[in-house]
């Protein structure tokens, strides 16, 4: 009798994790978003917070699935509205390259660059407000 409820714990066990490992198998296929282990930074530098903003974090350029990105690690800043990621050629809006809307005040988040851009030519990631005109946060790209 032990030995028939220990090779039924057993079976039991071998058919859930196979269903779970089919289940993460499917949710990785379905999602587009490529899983992959931390890159090594082209590029990086830290946020600096103009008058009135919190900030923290790490602004990076690294290479995922052959492309460019600009990561923001262990990211959080001010809440406001309109946020854009700019990849900037200086610590203030003028000449740059919009990536697109923030996604979240914080945690890690990438955007892409644009095929194309020479990275070089920018040295700053901003976090600006484009409907009132303010800058939130810069890094310095090193």
């Amino acid at each position: 009798m032990k030995v028939f409820i220990t090779l039924l714990s057993l079976s039991i066990l071998v058919i859930s994790c196979t269903k779970e490992s089919e289940k993460l198998r499917a949710a990785l296929q379905n999602n587009n978003t490529p899983i992959t282990m931390s890159s090594p930074a082209l590029k990086r530098g830290t946020f600096s917070p103009t008058a009135g903003i919190q900030v923290m974090g790490v602004a990076k350029i690294i290479q995922a699935s052959g492309a460019l990105q600009v990561q923001l690690d262990s990211f959080s800043v001010s809440s406001g509205p309109d946020l854009k990621v700019y990849l900037s050629q200086a610590a203030t809006p003028g000449n740059h390259l919009n990536l697109g809307n923030l996604k979240s005040n914080s945690g890690t988040q990438s955007y892409n660059i644009p095929t194309g851009t020479n990275v070089s030519d920018y040295s700053f990631v901003l976090i600006h407000c484009q409907q009132y005109n303010h800058l939130f946060s810069y890094a310095k790209l090193q």
